[in-house]
């Protein structure tokens, strides 16, 4: 990922093939994080990306040629999805469809279509208007696979933006099924967001 230029191709690549594939998908992982200015410790090695699951279906048949596995349902650990790898102009991408994390009593499906697409960040590439998932997703997606640094560093950031980000977080807490445990920790974390948002 060291290559902004190649980089950028890429992601204009995915996008073609999206809208040929009328799919849609975001960005996510620490090429998301990159992507809205943040700090990292090291640049992504890889490009994540998300998608519902008949959408990650479409937009591999538009991927195929760089493909370097079948996409296969994967069950593993605390997690559930449709998954497939790529290799495009020697970025490696990962494609995850219709993702579910299941950590004790918290299940969260990662509805994209639905949740997460209205609540994009959205970034300009190319003439191509690439989504951002919102923080709210990486601040869940971590704290259930329990990434204490990572929750740490984008915390800050939504705390210091929180009307950025109140109504990502109601949508997935409506969304999802969340303990009470799990979601009072996560708004100490980030500042009291109870009652806001979409009701």
């Amino acid at each position: 990922m060291s290559n902004p230029n190649n980089f950028h191709n890429v992601l204009s690549r995915i996008a073609e093939a999206a809208r040929s594939a009328e799919a849609i998908w975001l960005v996510g992982g620490s090429t998301g994080l990159m992507m809205r200015g943040m700090e990292l410790e090291r640049p992504p090695r890889d490009l994540d990306l998300y998608a519902d699951e008949q959408d990650a279906r479409r937009l591999h048949e538009r991927l195929r040629e760089y493909a370097i596995d079948q996409q296969e349902l994967n069950i593993s650990g605390i997690y559930r999805s449709l998954l497939s790898h790529y290799v495009i102009e020697g970025v490696p991408v990962e494609l995850v469809g219709g993702f579910v994390i299941q950590s004790g009593e918290d299940r969260y499906a990662v509805q994209v279509s639905e949740v997460l697409a209205p609540l994009r960040y959205v970034v300009r590439v190319d003439g191509s208007e690439i989504g951002v998932v919102p923080l709210a997703h990486e601040m869940w997606f971590n704290q259930l696979r329990k990434r204490q640094d990572r929750i740490q560093m984008i915390a800050e950031t939504v705390k210091a933006e929180q009307d950025l980000h109140k109504e990502a977080f109601a949508a997935i807490e409506k969304a999802n099924r969340l303990s009470p445990s799990s979601l009072a920790y996560m708004h100490d974390l980030i500042g009291n967001l109870r009652n806001e948002g979409p009701q």
